[in-house]
């Protein structure tokens, strides 16, 4: 249990004090300045602490929109959310969790030591969310115990190192660089975004009309662009719910001040993501190269996906609506088709498919963006479906892992495990 604590509600439970330690040693090894190690230092945690206050603000808006959408559509369905099937896994398999992050992040920090893979995944919640749903597959199999920390330890290391790995070409796109890559467990979903925007591309590029041009100008502060669009996609939703419904939900204000008050509070949220954003990744970079001089040569450290939203904010925006719409779409094919029901998590689709509508864009412009975002949700929303019965032994919740990898890799190992042991 010492393990378990040090790892969950250690190093890795508060992920702001990894980042600051990482920033410390590696501004230690440059021989910087007191000074300056204490103020890299401070700016990095404050800067990973200002996108936690953003995603809360954020995902507070978000997790009512989604309150709203199910009681209006009287939806009944298992939705991807990682903090409530995690929190599940590590009640029933802490110990587990805990030996196969110990073991994933040696052989992820021997990977890239001593291969050509050279990223260092810096993700610390995804790295928990990893291992929980790895725990959450073997335990339940025949394996005994070592051979449950090996595999699942074998598999995160792995995921750590190729989930980035995959994604940078579409990354380095976006940000113009090499410096930095993209540690957040979307991987497959991002490749996919980026290839469907390379094919969809447009070919030529027409000149924009006068009355967009003059519509534009005044949403050049992208800040307007997200109240406005968030706005709606509270107002039309709320038309959907019952007056009593709203009055129950929200203190009985009206459905408009609710619509405005959330959108407000969700552009907020999204304002301190962006500022915190900036902050972190102009601290980290700098400092996390005396650590890759010395230790991992040439390494490049794997961020959180809300680093590529700064690169273009309303592409981020237009991507979250997009992907979440395509996860619409794919919910009333699973209703259907009489499958098991996923509903579209908000909080995911806002994070993954801004991320992804961010690449999207930037490799295939406007058209790439809307049919590669569209694509992400739909694809992202029919994945957990193969992933929701190989959960069994957490018993049945309404909640599943909500990103591609998680997906994409509980499949394999599952195929793994009955290809070696059936």
């Amino acid at each position: 249990m010492n393990l378990t604590q040090l790892l969950n509600k250690g190093l890795l439970g508060e992920p702001a004090f990894l980042l600051g330690m990482i920033a410390f040693i590696g501004l230690l090894l440059q021989r910087s300045s007191i000074e300056k190690m204490i103020n890299g230092t401070i700016k990095t945690m404050l800067g990973y602490i200002l996108i936690q206050i953003g995603g809360m603000a954020a995902g507070t808006a978000l997790s009512n929109l989604s309150a709203m959408i199910q009681r209006g559509f009287q939806i009944i369905g298992i939705i991807p959310h990682n903090e409530t099937v995690v929190a599940l896994a590590q009640i029933n398999y802490g110990h587990e969790i805990a030996w196969i992050m110990l073991i994933g992040m040696v052989l992820h920090l021997c990977i890239a030591r001593f291969t050509p893979i050279k990223y260092i995944f810096l993700t610390g919640h995804h790295i928990l969310y990893m291992a929980s749903m790895l725990a959450s597959l073997l335990v339940v199999t025949a394996l005994s115990g070592w051979q449950v920390y090996i595999l699942g330890g074998l598999f995160l290391a792995l995921s750590m190192s190729l989930g980035p790995a995959i994604a940078q070409p579409y990354v380095k796109k976006v940000v113009g660089h090499n410096q930095v890559a993209i540690g957040h467990f979307n991987s497959v979903g991002y490749v996919l975004a980026g290839l469907v925007a390379q094919l969809t591309k447009s070919k030529e590029v027409k000149e924009e009309p006068k009355k967009l041009q003059r519509v534009q100008s005044f949403f050049q502060d992208h800040m307007v662009v997200v109240a406005v669009f968030t706005f709606f996609l509270f107002f039309i939703s709320s038309l959907f719910v019952s007056p009593e419904g709203i009055s129950e939900m929200f203190s009985e204000r009206h459905f408009i001040v609710v619509s405005f008050i959330q959108s407000i509070w969700f552009t907020g949220g999204v304002y301190i993501i962006l500022a915190g954003v900036r902050m972190l990744v102009s601290e980290i970079i700098p400092a996390f190269q005396g650590i890759a001089q010395r230790v991992v040569p040439k390494s490049i450290p794997a961020l959180d996906c809300p680093i590529l939203f700064p690169y273009s904010p309303i592409a981020a925006m237009i991507g979250f609506l997009l992907s979440f719409f395509g996860g619409f779409v794919a919910m009333a094919a699973l209703l259907f088709y009489q499958y098991t029901t996923i509903i579209p998590g908000v909080i995911p689709h806002f994070f993954s498919g801004g991320a992804a509508g961010v690449i999207a864009y930037k490799v295939g412009g406007r058209r790439g963006l809307v049919v590669a975002s569209f694509v992400h949700g739909f694809v992202i929303t029919l994945l957990p479906v193969m992933l929701v019965p190989l959960l069994s032994g957490l018993g049945y919740i309404r909640a599943t892992f909500a990103d591609s990898d998680f997906s994409v890799i509980g499949i394999l190992l599952h195929k793994l495990i009955e290809f070696l042991f059936a």
